[in-house]
């Protein structure tokens, strides 16, 4: 039921790109550029708080590199074929027949739009909504299908959420000499 849910979804999305040129584009653009966007971001992101002796800048470098070994680890043990090997399909942008689920380029967007969230709101918004159309530009070009895009964002944001809870919920962390030490 779920599947036949997100494959369902899957071919509206990938249809409405396919059949329309500027869209197709943009949905390439996007596709391409957001690693390169989030990559710049992030850099951005953790060196405004080094230089600002944040400690928030602990968990933005813990949590994004957590949510990335999740995904990893998911990945080893379950293999989902991606779209375009599943339903013979030609996507839009060349992609290796590697699994896509959870997708991991949507989870480190939305670990890195989570951490931007987690520091500074007013950037964070926006980030998140870059992260959005990152993981559907992932299905639109026909690399990954809605539910590995659901599931690499949730559980990076989960991931985020949690490890600056923890972080902020001991005094006795934020205060440790090594922390106060290392910024």
């Amino acid at each position: 039921m779920l599947q036949n849910i997100d494959e369902s979804l899957f071919f509206r999305l990938y249809t409405l790109s396919i059949e329309n040129n500027v869209l197709e584009h943009w949905m390439v653009f996007i596709t391409n550029a957001s690693s390169l966007v989030f990559a710049g971001m992030y850099l951005a992101l953790l060196i405004t708080l080094f230089i600002k002796k944040d400690q928030k800048f602990i968990p933005a470098l813990v949590g994004p590199f957590l949510a990335y070994l999740s995904v990893s680890v998911i990945r080893f043990f379950h293999h989902r074929p991606r779209p375009f090997i599943a339903l013979d399909i030609e996507s839009l942008i060349y992609h290796e027949a590697s699994g896509s689920m959870p997708s991991m380029h949507a989870a480190s967007a939305f670990a890195i739009a989570m951490a931007i969230y987690l520091t500074h709101k007013k950037f964070g918004v926006p980030a998140i909504g870059l992260a959005i159309l990152t993981g559907l530009s992932r299905v639109m070009v026909g690399v990954h299908f809605p539910l590995d895009i659901l599931t690499g964002g949730l559980l990076s944001a989960t991931i985020l959420y949690g490890i600056y809870r923890v972080f902020y919920s001991r005094k006795s962390i934020r205060q440790s000499y090594f922390i106060s030490k290392v910024l």
